[in-house]
């Protein structure tokens, strides 16, 4: 982020910490609680914002060096991202040809990717490099290299397509409306903490819903996040992307200070949520990257909980930042999710949208009429 947005940042912070206001919405809202309910609306999000929407799914960090592979699921797929030895990001299914197994666990480097069933050997752009027994078959097959997916690495951030047939523009273009400020952070240079995976009992809205407002912070985080960061937020969009910005506690230190000296790191903490509902929270020591999908069923959803580090030097104090946010997200955060989607299946109805809660109006609506539209092409 460039020295010119922090000050921005700052004054409005600033602005909203002294009158102890929050950016709003123009007017209040509503959502159907069936939207986090309703199997057949489950079905079409799966279609309209996930199968066929590029998808961030992991930041070049984890796959920074020649050699590098990171093996995931999404939407059910297992994916395989590899950097081949002239440095190009791959992605692929993770099935061997030959019959399915998966050729890489985890993450890790490796010159060849080796199927534990047959063993066949596949190199880091896909091409089978040998198998035993070869010439038991053809020498010309076109079907023996990995499935590869459409893929793109901008801005620090990997998208993939679910769909062979998903034009390429839309992945290389993805985050484009607000690849600037991405741009602006460095993210490549950011170096992997950790990667975790939480299977959630609630919808996979209601997970993205905790990282777009901080109304409940006094409440819910009344002892970890409300100790440290105030609740007087604001907000942007970029397109159909967004920024969350909030304060610590300590940056009323500088309302006695001169804007030339003020510190080149915002004093605070920003959430970026990229299309279609990827959270990227950003500090000075690093990012967490959050990346909630559907389960199988309404009230469940799969989570990826990613840290990574700005500075590898303060590595230590990253991996201390990076603990504390993922103990709030899995002690306080995912047993709100879950508690309130047993209470919303219970209630249903109409559920309000407080004009203090601009992001969820945002986000809301942005899913809705993708689901919407989908509908009137089918």
């Amino acid at each position: 982020m460039d020295r010119a947005t922090i000050n921005t940042l700052h004054r409005r912070l600033l602005a909203r910490l002294q009158t102890d206001t929050t950016d709003c919405a123009a007017t209040p809202g509503t959502v159907a609680a069936s939207s986090f309910t309703c199997p057949d609306l489950l079905a079409r999000e799966r279609q309209s914002l996930f199968a066929r929407t590029p998808q961030p799914v992991a930041l070049s960090g984890e796959i920074a060096d020649p050699g590098d592979y990171l093996t995931l699921q999404v939407l059910g797929t297992p994916v395989l991202l590899t950097r081949d030895e002239g440095g190009a990001v791959h992605a692929f299914i993770n099935a061997c040809a030959h019959r399915g197994s998966p050729v890489a666990l985890g993450s890790g480097s490796a010159r060849s990717l080796i199927c534990p069933f047959h063993g066949w050997a596949y190199r880091l752009d896909g091409r089978l490099r040998g198998r035993p027994q070869a010439d038991c078959f053809s020498s010309s097959e076109p079907h023996s290299e990995l499935r590869s997916l459409p893929v793109s690495e901008n801005y620090g951030i990997v998208v993939i397509g679910l769909t062979q047939d998903m034009p390429q523009s839309h992945i290389d273009n993805a985050l484009l409306e607000i690849g600037e400020e991405l741009r602006s952070m460095d993210l490549a240079s950011y170096r992997p903490l950790a990667r975790r995976a939480f299977s959630v009992r609630a919808n996979w809205k209601l997970v993205n819903d905790l990282s777009l407002e901080s109304y409940h912070f006094h409440s819910l985080h009344r002892d970890s996040v409300a100790q440290i960061l105030e609740a007087n937020a604001v907000v942007d969009t970029f397109g159909r992307h967004s920024r969350w910005a909030f304060p610590f506690k300590s940056i009323a230190a500088l309302e006695d200070r001169d804007e030339a000296e003020w510190p080149d790191q915002l004093q605070g903490s920003c959430t970026y949520t990229l299309y279609p509902g990827v959270m990227l929270v950003v500090n000075s020591l690093g990012a967490q990257f959050i990346r909630a999908e559907p389960g199988p069923g309404p009230a469940q959803s799969n989570v990826d909980f990613v840290g990574m580090c700005s500075d590898m030097e303060r590595a230590k104090e990253a991996t201390q930042a990076f603990e504390f946010g993922e103990k709030v997200f899995a002690q306080e955060d995912l047993p709100a999710a879950e508690a309130c989607q047993q209470g919303l299946s219970a209630r249903g109805g109409e559920l309000p949208l407080g004009r203090n809660e601009p992001l969820l109006q945002f986000w809301h609506r942005l899913w809705r009429e993708a689901c919407e539209e989908r509908e009137e092409r089918s």
